[in-house]
């Protein structure tokens, strides 16, 4: 297992390897648009601790290699503004036991996703983002933050897709899971009236199932419990809500289950 650090034109600035795990240590500010680069053997999952401000991450690599290069710019805002900040960083790779993979988990959880495809999972995709603004992008609702009662940046980033009536949000496992609960977070800003929430919505699962879903307008998560079920992905669409000049959001999405070994 290695992680190496590298500017953004690919120059190694620094690297270290081990057996189940490895930490870099990355002494002095990142440079514009820095990479890190994690690679493993194919096929693996990997615990990943990136900066204090990200939530751990259990991602799963086909193909042995995760490429992260760091947010800068308006990409930045959709993240505490102490993200990869100050003179010292420690970063973490772990290689996941067996037994935790068996364990029933949110497998939704990637705080190392990003908009387009990564090649790593799980990974949030959607077809529309609000004014295409970083802290509306899908992948927002699977980094693990909950702030939900404002709108916006850091640190109500969400996915949002505006007032349209077509939207659809999808969550790639990359593998088969087994999946048996679903727990939605709606974006609660609704001082206002800025946010109202989406009353009906579709869950399809990739074995071609449907579940009708119904939301109410509250802060908490709103669970849907089903028998375990064997997929690969899943896609939330056909949302309705009442007021269609009044927003709708999804802070966060949990899916519990367990990997199949």
């Amino acid at each position: 297992m290695k992680i190496t650090h590298t500017d953004r034109l690919g120059k190694k600035l620094s690297e270290a390897s081990g057996e189940n795990s490895v930490e870099i240590e990355i002494l002095g500010e990142f440079g514009f648009e820095d990479i890190l680069i994690f690679e493993m053997e194919p096929g693996s999952f990997v615990e990943v601790d990136i900066d204090p401000t990200f939530n751990k991450s259990i991602v799963y690599a086909p193909d042995g290699k995760i490429v992260y290069q760091l947010p800068v710019g308006p990409k930045a805002r959709a993240y505490d503004p102490e993200a990869f900040k100050g003179e010292r960083h420690l970063i973490t790779m772990e290689r996941v036991s067996r037994e935790w993979l068996a364990k029933r988990r949110n497998l939704a959880m990637n705080s190392l996703d990003t908009r387009w495809d990564t090649g790593y999972f799980p990974h949030a995709s959607a077809n529309v983002v609000t004014r295409d603004e970083p802290w509306f992008e899908a992948k927002n609702a699977i980094d693990g933050h909950l702030s939900r009662v404002g709108h916006g940046a850091w640190p109500y980033q969400s996915w949002g897709g505006g007032l349209r009536d077509d939207l659809v949000f999808r969550l790639d496992f990359g593998r088969e899971v087994l999946i048996d609960e679903i727990v939605i977070y709606l974006r609660a800003d609704y001082a206002d009236d800025h946010d109202i929430n989406w009353e009906s919505g579709v869950v399809t699962f990739s074995d071609g199932e449907k579940m009708p879903i119904s939301m109410k307008k509250v802060e908490e998560g709103q669970s849907y419990a089903f028998a375990e079920k064997k997929v690969t992905w899943i896609e939330l669409s056909e949302l309705k809500r009442e007021i269609s000049a009044a927003f709708s959001a999804l802070t966060q999405i949990e899916v519990f289950g367990r990997d199949i070994l």
